[in-house]
């Protein structure tokens, strides 16, 4: 399936927000609990960064959950804030329980993650991370990880005939995470993995004869990656943006996964009209968990049985379904953008 609409500035990528969920914690802060206006005594507590290093993120996904309950303030999640630290979010946890809360969403950060679980008990955690890593320790994952946006792009590359990929990012977990995605998802998909380049911008890229090359980085990286390559079809992550595409030839007519357009352009509009700003994907997140509130209700449904319901939960970022593992899957697009126009190519669900 493919159709075009008019590009929209606002359709950013994590990036547009800060690639921040598998990041760890920054400068210690100070704690206080905060909560939406008129919320209080729900069954569902936000653990958010209301304050430090990534206020910004944290305050724009609660102002995305209060787009959901507008109206309606009583069923408002209840929001705490974790600042920037494992024992900040721990407090809010702790805070939280105390206050009768039987779902916790969050906090952000992979960092942040164990120690809410450790405090949590039986109330489950439902982390916007997207490090996979920590359903093994007990987690619901909601971030996008970098398995769903490779699951995405190889499952459209393959229908395109593409055999050969490789995949080249910057050091770190993103790239990390990636790689290991890749041979897993290609090698159970036929798609041969020719390299693994994990390096700074700017070298030379032995690609092995790959028909596309995977770029899961998005920004300034990913410019400088796509410098570097032509000749091959380049695949990409939901770190992009159009912003991203948009201001450099050599992104024109790549593939790269995002969430549903039809469903994130409509969230987007209303963001920026209450707020004044694009909300990005990560605030997308913080929607889709007051939804996902509302959705369960204050009865029975707030349980890990509600949660791992088999029809799962549609967003703002797709349609999504909890494992009883703690994993999640995602429906994602597939799209491109050329001449000003972003198109879908493929709809690819259960990611």
């Amino acid at each position: 399936m493919t159709h075009s609409m008019t590009r929209r500035g606002m359709l950013a990528g994590a990036a547009a927000c800060g690639v921040l969920p598998m990041l760890s914690g920054c400068a210690a802060v100070g704690l206080g609990a905060s909560t939406t206006p008129g919320a209080g005594g729900q069954a569902t507590a936000l653990l958010l960064p209301l304050t430090g290093a990534a206020a910004g993120v944290g305050q724009n996904m609660a102002r995305a959950a209060s787009l959901v309950t507008q109206g309606d303030e009583a069923s408002a999640p209840k929001v705490y804030d974790t600042g920037d630290t494992a024992d900040g979010a721990a407090t809010a946890a702790k805070a939280a329980i105390a206050a009768g809360a039987k779902i916790l969403m969050g906090p952000l950060k992979a960092d942040q993650t164990p120690a809410v679980l450790a405090v949590a008990g039986r109330v489950p955690v439902i982390t916007f991370s997207n490090d996979d890593g920590l359903a093994d320790q007990g987690a619901f994952v909601m971030g996008i990880t970098p398995a769903q946006s490779v699951s995405t792009m190889f499952s459209y590359a393959r229908a395109q005939g593409i055999t050969k990929v490789a995949v080249v990012a910057r050091p770190g977990a993103l790239g990390e995470a990636t790689a290991t995605a890749a041979r897993q998802i290609g090698a159970a998909g036929g798609i041969e993995i020719t390299a693994v380049l994990l390096t700074e911008p700017g070298g030379n890229l032995a690609l092995n004869g790959a028909q596309a090359v995977f770029l899961p980085d998005g920004g300034k990286a990913l410019a400088g990656f796509a410098r570097s390559l032509n000749g091959v079809q380049l695949l990409g992550s939901v770190q992009w943006g159009i912003t991203d595409i948009e201001a450099d030839g050599n992104l024109a007519g790549a593939w790269f996964a995002a969430p549903p357009p039809d469903l994130f352009l409509p969230f987007a509009d209303r963001f920026e009209a209450a707020f004044g700003e694009a909300p990005g994907v990560v605030a997308g997140l913080g929607h889709d968990a007051a939804l996902l509130a509302v959705g369960l209700g204050n009865g029975k449904g707030v349980s890990r049985k509600g949660i791992t319901r088999a029809a799962g939960f549609t967003g703002v970022l797709g349609g999504f379904r909890f494992l009883s593992s703690g994993r999640c899957q995602r429906d994602l697009s597939v799209l491109t953008l050329n001449a000003g126009n972003l198109s879908v190519l493929a709809e690819v669900t259960g990611t």
